[in-house]
């Protein structure tokens, strides 16, 4: 593997396993000699051949240095951090590389983690990548992880990987103390599968603690691969049913990578696994899977990250699949074929889920919903469905823009001859019928709330409060005010005689103290 590292990238050379050692003598020799030559953990190119120097053992994580207490990384005030906790893996999954060479979790000393976090909540860190492939494994250290967290950066959001075997109920509730999301590494949910790649999964009792986690408040969600040996399309896509009947909320989908290395690569033989020669080396077929078969699966992946994932469509989902009568899947393929079909969405565009905008996204989720209804002859229900799409939309878009923060630094002697502005961080989005009977639905069923409640529409305020969202339906009085407030008129000419000065200064003032509206000039 080592050499064809060095011939595909040319190398001069190949640190192989942990670098902190090998990458500093490495540095000091060419500081020095101006050329490279043999030490341990180096491998280099010798005329048509690799030379390995010794291998070197695993660094003690006690004795390196923290790039975050040593200054070399500063945590960036607002940003987020990869904070290392741990090394190694004790599973032995077939096609990962990260159990290659010790089979073994080396933690780094609590000390140290309990100080970075410190430092991290000093700085106004506000998100944490946990950079350990299974953090609750053995599940003590999990816990005490979670103890740390909760001890020294509770106001951090965290972000952390997981199996599902390890999980308990009271791993769960210590989780559910702290602000966290936790990603579950699946694969897929048929146990032949799991058995081909050396993985291990009681299904049963997975979706049992993942249904805890849901009632706990915790956002999950899920890993699967596609190209899997043994498995199909059909396959995936019942995996994938399985998946988002959970109501996770991202479902990241990844074809199969066949690694130079990895046991799954020198069992290709026995699967008839076919890759690409060159990174990522994804599978291109095998004895289950057609080159057909994984391009369907590919546009699945596809629209899954766009309409689920990029979509914020945890909350809505399960209604509108519900609606249409069709599985998750079904439904998903279809807005792969509208896209393509009917909106001449280029197969490129519509794979690159990094050219895609939110605000591209929800009129796409809106036309397809539109599409289905119409094409189903169900109108009376579409515009309380494009209610629901537009609102889960702007709630999770003011969930992760800036705070509108309440305020009483503003001069409110004489605010009706005064001009203001509305904050660029206040969303005012219109609806068909009243949000605030929307929102008073727990378990939704479009086709019961059609009935029950008339679209006699609405428009409402969308603010974020520390990690809160604020929704509120406006009064029409309320609502001219902030629409009208552009930095060019002031409340007098707004209302033009429509509104009572003493009425209309109470709502500025309001408005002001609220954070909605600032004054200009």
């Amino acid at each position: 593997a080592t050499a064809a590292v060095i011939a595909e990238g040319n190398l001069d050379g190949v640190i192989r396993g942990e670098g902190e050692e090998t990458f500093g003598e490495l540095v000091e020799m060419l500081l020095r000699d101006r050329r490279l030559s043999l030490i341990p953990g180096l491998s280099l190119p010798r005329d048509e051949h690799v030379v390995d120097g010794p291998d070197r053992l695993p660094a003690d994580p006690a004795a390196l240095p923290s790039p975050w207490l040593s200054g070399v990384l500063t945590p960036p005030a607002g940003g987020g951090v990869l904070w290392e906790v741990a090394r190694g893996c004790r599973f032995d999954c077939s096609y990962c590389l990260d159990s290659l060479g010790y089979r073994n979790v080396s933690k780094l000393p609590e000390e140290r983690l309990a100080a970075e976090l410190a430092l991290f909540s000093e700085a106004g860190v506000s998100q944490i990548w946990a950079l350990d492939s299974t953090f609750n494994f053995p599940p003590e250290r999990g816990k005490r992880l979670l103890q740390l967290l909760a001890g020294h950066a509770p106001e951090i959001h965290v972000h952390l990987e997981a199996k599902a075997d390890y999980l308990d109920e009271e791993m769960i509730q210590m989780m559910a103390l702290i602000p966290c999301s936790v990603q579950i590494g699946l694969q897929s949910f048929h146990p032949q599968v799991l058995r081909a790649i050396h993985r291990s999964l009681d299904i049963d009792s997975c979706v049992d603690k993942i249904q805890q986690m849901a009632e706990a408040g915790i956002t999950y969600g899920f890993d699967l691969i596609y190209g899997l040996p043994t498995d199909d399309l059909d396959g995936f896509r019942s995996s994938l049913d399985s998946a988002l009947s959970l109501r996770p909320n991202q479902v990241d989908l990844f074809p199969l990578a066949i690694l130079p290395g990895t046991a799954l690569h020198a069992q290709r033989a026995d699967f008839g696994l076919v890759a690409a020669p060159s990174p990522p080396y994804e599978i291109e077929r095998s004895a289950t899977w057609t080159p057909d078969m994984l391009e369907k699966a590919r546009l699945l992946a596809a629209a899954t990250d766009l309409f689920y994932n990029l979509g914020r469509a945890v909350g809505f989902f399960t209604p509108l699949t519900e609606l249409t009568g069709k599985t998750p899947v079904e439904f998903l393929e279809g807005f792969a074929d509208w896209m393509l079909l009917h909106q001449g969405v280029y197969r490129s565009v519509l794979l690159d889920s990094e050219c895609w905008l939110p605000e591209e996204i929800l009129p796409m989720q809106e036309g397809y919903v539109q599409h289905l209804l119409l094409q189903a002859h169900r109108e009376p229900v579409l515009q309380a469905a494009l209610d629901l799409i537009r609102y889960h939309f702007h709630y999770a878009e003011t969930l992760l823009g800036e705070e509108v923060t309440p305020s009483d630094d503003f001069d409110n002697g004489a605010p009706w001859e005064r001009t203001w502005k509305r904050s660029p961080h206040v969303r005012l989005v219109p609806f068909s019928y009243e949000i605030l009977d929307l929102m008073e639905m727990d378990e939704i069923d479009l086709q019961e709330f059609s009935e029950l409640f008339r679209p006699v529409g609405s428009v409402a305020l969308f603010c974020r409060r520390g990690g809160e969202v604020l929704c509120e339906s406006l009064e029409e009085d309320l609502l001219t005010l902030l629409r009208s407030c552009d930095g060019r008129q002031t409340p007098e000419a707004i209302y033009s005689g429509s509104v009572s000065r003493k009425a209309g200064e109470e709502m500025i003032r309001f408005a002001a103290a609220e954070g909605f509206i600032v004054p200009v000039g």
